[in-house]
C-alpha cells in the first residue's frame, strides 16, 4: 500500500510538472497592441463617428479582452504601444497626408487629454511592456521596439488593435524589413471605415505572414 501511495505521489507531481511546462514563457512569441486608446476605441473618443461602424462589425474591444487573456494564461509576452501628439509643439506643422490632415484637424490622441488613454478592455498589466507615445504610425520608425523585441528574443509578432489602414499596415512592413514575422488578428482590428478595412485586408496578405482571428489565436495557444 505505501509503494502505491508513493507512485500515486510521482504520478501527480509529474502531470503537474507537465502542466506548468506547458505554460512557460513562449519567448519567440509576443502579442503587439497597437493604439488601443479612448480617442479611437471608446463612445467618448474623438474619432468615434469615424471608427464605430467596424468595432460593431469585429467586436474589436471584445476580441481584444480575448486574446489578451490567451496571451497572459499562456505567458505570451504582451507589447502595448500607444501613441500620443503634442500639438503645442506641433504649431506650424502641415499634414503631408490626408490621414495627418484628419489627426491634427481632429487634435486625435493628444498629450495629456483623456483620449490617450488606454480603453479598459486594453488596460496593461504589471509586468506588460508598455512603450513610450510615438508620434507616427509605426514602433520601428519611433525606435522604441527593436531593443525590447530583442530582450525577448522574439521572431513572430501577432498584431491586434487600431487602425487598420495605419498602425497596424506600418508595423507589418515594419516589422518585415526589421527581419520579423508577423500574423494580423483580423477581428481585432478596427478602421476609420469599413472601405478602409476592407481595402486594408486585400493588401495585408502581401505583407504579413497569416490573417487570423481571435478564435484562431485562441486554439492556437
Amino acid at each position: 500500500m505505501k509503494n502505491i501511495f508513493v507512485v500515486l505521489i510521482a504520478l501527480t507531481f509529474t502531470l503537474s510538472s507537465c502542466a506548468q511546462s506547458s505554460k512557460k514563457v513562449r519567448s519567440n512569441k509576443v502579442l503587439l497592441i497597437t493604439s488601443a486608446q479612448v480617442d479611437l476605441l471608446s463612445e467618448n473618443g474623438k474619432a468615434w463617428g469615424f471608427t464605430e461602424a467596424s468595432e460593431a462589425q469585429n467586436k474589436v474591444r471584445q476580441n481584444l479582452v480575448k486574446i489578451l487573456a490567451q496571451a497572459r494564461e499562456m505567458n505570451i509576452p504582451v507589447i502595448h504601444s500607444p501613441v500620443g501628439f503634442d500639438y503645442e509643439k506641433m504649431k506650424g506643422f502641415s499634414p503631408l497626408n490626408p490621414i495627418q490632415g484628419v489627426i491634427v484637424e481632429n487634435k486625435l490622441l493628444e498629450m495629456n487629454s483623456p483620449g490617450i488613454e488606454f480603453i479598459p478592455e486594453a488596460l496593461p498589466r504589471e509586468g506588460e511592456t508598455v512603450l513610450p507615445y510615438r508620434q507616427g504610425f509605426s514602433s520601428f520608425w519611433a525606435k522604441s521596439i527593436q531593443g525590447e523585441l530583442k530582450k525577448i528574443g522574439a521572431d513572430t509578432i501577432y498584431i491586434a488593435g487600431m487602425l487598420a489602414e495605419g498602425c497596424i499596415q506600418s508595423h507589418v512592413r515594419d516589422a518585415a524589413e526589421n527581419g520579423y514575422a508577423t500574423v494580423v488578428i483580423s477581428d481585432a482590428v478596427g478602421s476609420t471605415s469599413l472601405e478602409l478595412l476592407d481595402a486594408s485586408f486585400k493588401t495585408l496578405p502581401l505583407h504579413t505572414s497569416e490573417i487570423i482571428t481571435a478564435e484562431d489565436f485562441i486554439q492556437r495557444f
